[in-house]
């Protein structure tokens, strides 16, 4: 019965790890996506110039105005597809939030269980030891009180 307990306090020793160490990772994840975001604003800030650029190069020389478009329509490919992965980033933030919020009501209600397992073996302990006392109380020979 105890060694079912250390074993039951080992298993909840792990998941708490295993908890903090996705927690870690998250932390981790939220991190790179920061990163992203600041590249992502880096490459709006980039186009931006480039757009500038493009309208001074227009105004300045019209026959260069196909190969402005050519860099806008890269930094707009860029940006869309940054858009898309930090989206993506975002979803799989999103699961991997959810799947560690069941994976800890799923923890605390087995730590729940076992404490109301242990609450129910003592009392079973208790009772059983009760009886014990009182049926070697009234063996013939038993020291009375």
């Amino acid at each position: 019965m105890l060694q079912d307990l250390d074993t039951l306090a080992a298993r909840i020793g792990q998941l708490v790890q295993l908890v903090r160490q996705l927690q870690a990772e998250r932390t981790a994840m939220q991190s790179q996506l920061v990163r992203m975001e600041q590249e992502r604003n880096a490459l709006r800030d980039l186009q931006a110039r480039q757009q500038a650029e493009h309208a001074a190069a227009t105004q300045r020389l019209a026959e260069h105005s196909s190969e402005v478009d050519t860099v806008r329509a890269q930094a707009d490919a860029s940006l869309e597809a940054l858009r898309a992965q930090a989206e993506s980033a975002q979803l799989e933030l999103r699961l991997e939030v959810s799947r560690y919020r069941a994976d800890y009501e799923k923890a605390e209600q087995s730590l729940q269980t076992s404490a109301t397992e242990s609450a129910r073996l003592r009392a079973v302990a208790v009772a059983a030891k009760e009886r014990l006392d009182a049926l070697l109380e009234r063996l013939p020979g038993a020291p009375q009180e």
